[in-house]
């Protein structure tokens, strides 16, 4: 428990690091879109390979994409249904942001450091379900709910097959079926480059977090963000108490669903409607949450 603790106040302490040196000007947004980029092209996917190297795939663990995408579905449902008397804009946007989680960027870094390789794989897994449901059908049906133009198939397919990790998720899938391993100099490779994920995600984090609203907000933000960490609550307990994998696994499902919204929901947000600072807002709030949530859990349940 206190490695659990001294490895999140680490997490915390880089966050906090990073947004105070943006809030002197040292930094700005624009190393935080630098850095986020590095992540999903270099360091996640890396972290990625080496843990799928380094641990058997068990297949009854599939289930897990099976996860990802049901609970984006139950959220997105009590979502909308909380804004079922909005705009169509508003409803999209609790489409897009009552559901969906940044998994990559949050928890992977969380889950790779205080549980290694198999927690990683688990989370890769769940996450793959959680990408299908966020690049492809709530986006398409938050595009058509806010009166936007539908996305065609083949612009669902591009989005996610431009995805680097989701790419290296399917790779790394087909070859733990097909018994095949990367040569081990490249194993070390990607071992020591995923290492550098952890840092360079909270960095990312604490420099793209920014809290900037306007007063009809708060009321609109709260909403989503009671059904999406109540939800999460219920869901960890589900993991936690009434599923038969082991306890890593367990833990790292419990502590995926606390992951705040993923940033493509903000983007896809201010594509599809008028409400890309209030999706900005949202997030902001959902990261402080998260982290929050991840430094009671993470000592707790390890």
């Amino acid at each position: 428990m206190a490695h659990s603790l001294l490895q999140v106040a680490l997490f915390l302490f880089l966050i906090a690091l990073a947004h105070m040196l943006k809030r002197i000007r040292l930094f700005t947004e624009r190393e935080g879109a630098t850095l986020s980029k590095i992540t999903l092209n270099i360091t996640l996917p890396a972290a990625i390979v080496a843990s799928f190297n380094t641990f058997k795939l068990d297949y009854s663990l599939l289930v897990l994409i099976f996860y990802g995408i049901l609970a984006n579905v139950v959220m997105m449902t009590l979502s909308y249904f909380s804004m079922r008397k909005e705009s169509n804009g508003l409803k999209g946007y609790a489409l897009l942001c009552g559901s969906t989680y940044n998994v990559g960027n949050f928890s992977f870094p969380f889950v790779q450091a205080l549980f290694g390789a198999p927690a990683l794989v688990a989370a890769s897994l769940f996450d793959l379900g959680n990408a299908l449901m966020t690049t492809g059908f709530t986006y398409s049906l938050a595009s058509t709910t806010a009166g936007g133009s539908k996305p065609n198939t083949k612009d669902l397919l591009k989005k996610l097959f431009t995805s680097v990790p989701f790419i290296t998720y399917l790779v790394m899938i087909s070859l733990s079926f097909a018994n095949l391993t990367l040569p081990r100099f490249l194993q070390d490779w990607m071992q020591t480059i995923g290492k550098a994920n952890p840092i360079i995600a909270m960095l990312m984090i604490g420099f793209m977090l920014d809290i900037r609203f306007q007063q009809g907000w708060i009321k609109k933000s709260v909403v989503l963000l009671i059904i999406r960490y109540g939800l999460a609550t219920v869901f960890a307990y589900y993991f936690l108490k009434h599923t038969q994998f082991n306890q890593v696994i367990r833990v790292t499902l419990a502590l995926a669903v606390f992951s705040p919204i993923s940033t493509s929901s903000v983007a896809f947000t201010e594509k599809i409607s008028d409400q890309g600072k209030l999706a900005s807002f949202t997030s902001s709030l959902s990261v402080m949450i998260s982290v929050l949530s991840y430094f009671i859990l993470a000592p707790l349940l390890s």
